[in-house]
């Protein structure tokens, strides 16, 4: 196995992880706050949070999962796996956030 390009790859994923995935969380909850959510997603944010929180767990498990080397093609399907997973995630926190700003909104509107 050759070291010298993994720095890429691993810069890569932590990059998706902890700044794209959450930079889009933030840009739908910031589209949620603002009212612009009808563009978004107009009915149900609670289905999308839901089907991309399972999805992006079920890929990193997948990830997880096989134990490829650098040199086999598996290693591509995995690292694109993680990358998908990420943004899932991101998506998962932004329309989470969507969900509970509704729910909270509805309540409020339901006080006597």
């Amino acid at each position: 196995m050759n070291p010298d390009y993994l720095w890429l790859t691993e810069a890569i994923e932590l990059l998706t992880l902890f700044v794209v995935g959450p930079v889009l969380g933030i840009a739908i909850m910031y589209a949620a706050w603002t009212g612009k959510e009808n563009n978004l997603n107009s009915q149900r944010p609670e289905v999308v949070c839901i089907a991309s929180g399972v999805a992006g767990f079920l890929l990193f498990a997948f990830v997880k999962w096989p134990n490829a080397d650098v040199r086999t093609p598996q290693y591509f399907l995995q690292f694109a796996c993680f990358l998908l997973s990420g943004i899932l995630f991101g998506v998962f926190m932004g329309t989470g956030f969507s969900a509970f700003l509704r729910l909270w909104r509805w309540h409020k509107a339901t006080r006597l």
